[in-house]
């Protein structure tokens, strides 16, 4: 019997450690309330990312940026855009334009509830991108109709000839009527996709789709936190709960992660606008001496932080069509700059008449008012006094409207088919002191619209008439930690376009 007590005593003496060591920390909570190694991101099949709970998982009707990033997990597009803005097929076996047709045909790959997509699907998903509200209608604007020509096939009729028209069909696809599933309490799941994940159960993470058509990731699963606001977003991402991020940089405030980072092309271009109608403004020879005063690399460096390249054309400097044909300097070229001047009777080398402008800026934008002095101290050099002015948004486009201005800085959005006729044809959004008639770069516009003109001869005809003066091409960071490697490709078509290639240490 007394061996009996002994062995009973000894086991409730281990139990009662076993069970203190389990209290003592039963999940390995962190200072974020997370599960260590599962949700904090640190084990090798699975990391964490950021999402607004209050916001939704359906691509057309997300509101946050950061549920808008996930969202590019969970479907796939047509077709993606690499970092410089190369087409890459994705659901799409092919896409070929012809004129004002555009001809693509599906793969033969799977939802991830197993159903194949069809040529349907990608109409309803057409017509949910062009509705009112949807981020991606701007883009769609020269798509004029779709239709399904077979189970396979897309038909896009377009209301002009196009050649660049493929890269827009970045919208996601979605399980035709999948977005209107409700559970038993009547709220709205997250639409049926094709892409490397879908969102599980309880939609706080987002868990492999092994119906996914390419490579399985080694990241089984993209446990999530809740940051519904941009106060929560940079508390995460500054403590280092989050292992990604991506900041597009559009205002001065930038939310910064340590660990490693890539640059993010986008197709925000910074200019100077010009009132053509505005006394000397008219001449040439100005617009061209303000362009060739300018020091852009040093303008990016000093306004923009570096996150931004410096135009060498009209066009995105990375876009493969345009690299060989755009040749506008980075750098300040002075003698051109005082060439240009002489030819209408101005030269700061023997004092002489000298030029003072206006330009205009929206106060409400640091980064862009940093620049506008930039450039008003630049050309001083040159004996050009820039009056910088400074406006609300609302007072900044009353003045824009009426004409009210001589020089503007701008920033604009070129959809991903480069078309910058918006900027250039008189009553057009983006297009402001046009002068009146038509100009040569309305023709040569019409002209690669038409089939006659090629982007290089667009490229030759803006830098001689210089409409206006393109200054950089912003660009985005995507941020990430030390234990990630392999991040490669990341675009702003899809942050995560090499997910599959990502290692966890």
């Amino acid at each position: 019997m007394k061996i009996v007590k002994i062995i009973a005593f000894l086991l409730a003496v281990l139990l009662c450690f076993g069970l203190c060591g389990c209290k003592e920390n039963p999940q390995n909570i962190s200072s974020t309330g997370l599960v260590e190694g599962e949700a904090s991101g640190k084990g090798k099949d699975n990391i964490t990312l950021l999402y607004s709970a209050a916001d939704t998982f359906n691509p057309y009707t997300a509101k946050t940026d950061v549920n808008r990033q996930l969202c590019k997990l969970i479907y796939e597009p047509l077709i993606k855009l690499d970092n410089e803005f190369n087409p890459i097929l994705s659901i799409a076996e092919s896409a070929e334009v012809t004129g004002n047709k555009c001809v693509v045909k599906i793969k033969n790959i799977k939802f991830s509830d197993g159903s194949y997509i069809t040529a349907d699907d990608v109409v309803y998903s057409v017509n949910k991108a062009r509705a009112e509200g949807s981020v991606y209608a701007p883009s769609l604007y020269v798509v004029s109709s779709v239709s399904a020509a077979d189970g396979k096939t897309v038909e896009f009729s377009l209301n002009k000839s196009d050649p660049y028209f493929k890269n827009l069909l970045t919208f996601p696809i979605i399980k035709s009527g999948s977005d209107n599933i409700t559970d038993s309490d009547s709220v709205l799941q997250p639409p049926v996709g094709s892409g490397r994940y879908k969102v599980n159960d309880e939609k706080t993470s987002l868990v492999i789709n092994n119906n996914y058509y390419g490579a399985k990731s080694e990241i089984k699963k993209i446990n999530l936190i809740n940051a519904p606001d941009r106060e929560s977003v940079a508390h995460y991402v500054e403590i280092g709960a989050a292992d990604i991020y991506f900041n597009n940089v559009s205002s001065d405030e930038i939310i910064r992660m340590s660990g490693e980072k890539l640059d993010i092309n986008s197709n925000n271009m910074v200019y100077i606008g010009i009132n053509r109608n505005y006394g000397v403004l008219g001449e040439n020879a100005l617009r061209q001496a303000l362009s060739s005063g300018l020091d852009r690399q040093k303008l990016c460096r000093d306004a923009f932080y570096n996150n931004a390249l410096p135009a060498t054309g009209f066009f995105n400097p990375v876009w493969e069509p345009v690299k060989a044909v755009q040749n506008i300097q980075i750098t300040a070229k002075n003698e051109i700059t005082v060439e240009n001047l002489e030819k209408i009777g101005y030269n700061n080398l023997d004092n002489g008449k000298k030029l003072q402008l206006t330009l205009l800026v929206n106060s409400e934008n640091r980064l862009r008012v940093a620049a506008a002095y930039e450039i008003a101290n630049q050309l001083k050099d040159f004996g050009i006094k820039i009056t910088v002015i400074e406006k609300s948004y609302e007072q900044y486009k009353a003045s824009l409207s009426s004409g009210n201005f001589q020089l503007f800085l701008g920033e604009t959005r070129l959809t991903d088919n480069m078309d910058i006729s918006s900027m250039i044809t008189k009553g057009s959004s983006a297009a402001f002191g046009i002068k009146e008639g038509e100009t040569s770069e309305e023709v040569v516009i019409n002209g690669l619209y038409s089939g006659s003109n090629s982007i290089a001869d667009v490229a030759a005809v803006l830098q001689s008439e210089m409409p206006f003066i393109p200054l950089c091409y912003k660009t985005g960071v995507l941020f990430y930690s030390d234990n990630i490697e392999n991040v490669k490709n990341s675009s702003a078509s899809d942050i995560y376009f090499s997910i599959e290639s990502y290692i966890v240490k």
